[in-house]
């Protein structure tokens, strides 16, 4: 077995250097490619039959499990370069390990099966333990900035007061008398420190290095005996303590809100992977995912907030934050124009075939694509060739399964752009808009109307989800195609219904689900299943199959499994 290659290029080593990268990426971006790898899918593996029931199962998987690695590529394009039909895209992908820090308790499962895989692709768990990045929801975020901006408006309010008090300070009083000992040769040290400061011309503070919490605290109470006309305080920079003395109170405070600022600013470090996909969600660019769902739901769950009970709650927060999704596996299955090229199914496998598919289809194919490929954080990736044996093999690394996802969507786009006729200047990656007379520029929704946030589902029927709008409850499009032979492929199923085109949903090696586009088509399948004379399969309607599932309870088959 080729181990794959982990190209992390974010972690908390280098976080500060790297996110300003990647974020003047993303801002740059058209769109942008995600992938997660997770502790685990599935409390239950089972099969749904309704897209409530299966968005149940999964939101309890999502709760359980957590994402180790977030995986995004930001993909723009080039008009200065490549020829004038061809297009050039920049492809900036990165992998970042992610762990909870959070100083609360968090548990989540791991699944052992799981673990291996992640093992066997070049997970590198001591580095996901160690530096892997935390993150804030934005509830957690806004309640510890609410925590400190309290303390700031309150010592900004005392800082004005001691700025206006003019009382005298009180008069010194008997030194306190300390036993012999290290702490009294601190403490005798300190004195002389602060009367040889107190008789210089120096207006900034005294900052004396101090680890001993104890030798701090009794040095506050000698200053307010021995020195009442200056004020102390315990500061700390970048891990070391100090005793610091000044000669007004508001500069007590102006130092205790400098320190307050920096924990504001250390919340936005908290943030962490969280800053990247708000940037998305900012500038409203299109997300990509291929068989996305779980990433999507995990998403949600860990970045975000706990997910909804309900679907239709989902679909509204999810819109929110990314109101333009595509999901890949959909898009090859589904579209007029790709569904017939019968691709794999699987990530790497689409890769590739979509690859090849550009070098070798006629005119009028798919247009002429150039590529580059922007390494952030010291990252090492490189375009896949697209042959069936690489040198190394680096699917189910985060940032290159990204990365993979960004080549199959444009490689569909210009496919589908190709047959349409229409170059690559005229696709707008923007939100929808109202487009003027002389715009011949489309979005994405015009362009992929039956696409845009729908999202194929695993397992189900029906097998896609709609979230921007009313899913097909209605079942009665889909008939349940069983007992063929298992040796027949994608390409044997489709020929049976010809020239009707139908969507595929795989049970088995020898069943699946046949789904009609329309009414029409529905009907037009049935009379040609009743055409074929002794036909070497089954062919039940939804209502006739969940009748049959009652009767007989099969195992495999019955949708309460």
């Amino acid at each position: 077995m080729r181990r794959a290659l982990a190209r992390l290029s974010a972690s908390r080593q280098n976080w500060k250097e790297v996110n300003h990268e990647v974020l003047a990426e993303l801002r740059k971006a058209e769109f942008v490619a995600l992938d997660l790898e997770l502790t685990g899918l599935h409390l239950k593996n089972e099969r749904f039959i309704g897209v409530e029931r299966c968005y149940s199962a999964h939101r309890e998987g999502a709760k359980t499990f957590l994402p180790v690695q977030v995986g995004l590529c930001a993909a723009r394009r080039d008009f200065s370069k490549g020829g004038p039909e061809s297009c050039h895209w920049v492809l900036s992908p990165v992998s970042l390990y992610v762990f909870p820090r959070e100083a609360a308790e968090h548990h989540f499962s791991v699944s052992t099966a799981t673990m291996v895989f992640l093992e066997q692709n070049g997970f590198n768990f001591n580095e996901w333990v160690r530096h892997g990045l935390g993150w804030l929801r934005p509830g957690e975020e806004e309640e510890k900035r609410r925590a400190v901006q309290q303390r700031i408006d309150e010592i900004s309010r005392l800082k004005r007061s001691a700025e206006k008090s003019t009382a005298e300070s009180p008069e010194p009083t008997v030194p306190l008398e300390i036993p012999e000992g290290a702490d009294r040769a601190v403490v005798d040290a300190c004195r002389d420190q602060v009367r040889e400061w107190l008789l210089s011309p120096a207006k900034t503070p005294l900052e004396i290095p101090m680890e001993n919490a104890f030798q701090r605290l009794l040095m506050h109470t000698i200053i307010a005996q021995e020195f009442p006309q200056v004020y102390s305080h315990s500061s700390r920079r970048e891990g070391e303590r100090f005793l610091c003395v000044y000669k007004s109170q508001a500069e007590v405070y102006e130092e205790q809100l400098r320190t307050l600022q920096l924990e504001m600013e250390a919340i936005d470090e908290e943030v962490g992977v969280r800053s990247l996909t708000d940037e998305i969600t900012r500038s409203q660019k299109p997300l990509v995912g291929h068989n996305c769902f779980y990433d999507f739901l995990h998403l949600y769950q860990s970045f975000y907030a706990d997910l909804p009970e309900g679907i239709s709650d989902f679909k509204a927060a999810w819109l929110q934050l990314f109101p333009q999704t595509l999901d890949t596996k959909f898009l090859a299955e589904a579209h007029e124009l790709l569904a017939g090229l019968q691709p794999p199914a699987n990530l790497k496998g689409l890769c590739n075939f979509m690859l090849q598919a550009a070098k070798s289809e006629a005119s009028p194919g798919p247009l002429p694509l150039t590529f580059e490929i922007n390494n952030l954080g010291g990252a090492d990736y490189q375009l896949p060739s697209g042959g069936a044996e690489e040198e190394s093999d680096s699917s189910h690394e985060a940032g290159y399964d990204a990365l993979m996802t960004s080549l199959v969507l444009i490689h569909q786009m210009s496919h589908i752009l190709g047959k349409k006729r229409v170059p690559w200047s005229q696709l707008d990656f923007g939100p929808l808009r109202k487009r003027t007379a002389d715009d011949a520029r489309r979005s994405l929704t015009e362009m992929l109307p039956l696409s845009v946030n729908r999202i194929r589902l695993v397992k189900a029927q029906p097998n896609v989800i709609n979230l921007s709008g009313r899913d097909e409850a209605d079942m009665s499009r889909h008939f349940m195609m069983s007992g063929y032979p298992p040796s027949w492929k994608k390409w044997d199923l489709m020929k049976v219904w010809s020239p009707l085109w139908v969507g595929l949903s795989y049970i088995d090696d020898s069943s699946c689900w046949v789904i009609a586009r329309n009414e029409a088509d529905a009907l037009s399948l049935q009379k040609i299943y009743k055409m074929i004379e002794e036909p070497s399969f089954q062919l039940q309607s939804y209502e006739e199959y969940k009748a049959n599932a009652a009767d007989t309870a099969t195992p495999a088959l019955n949708p309460s499994s």
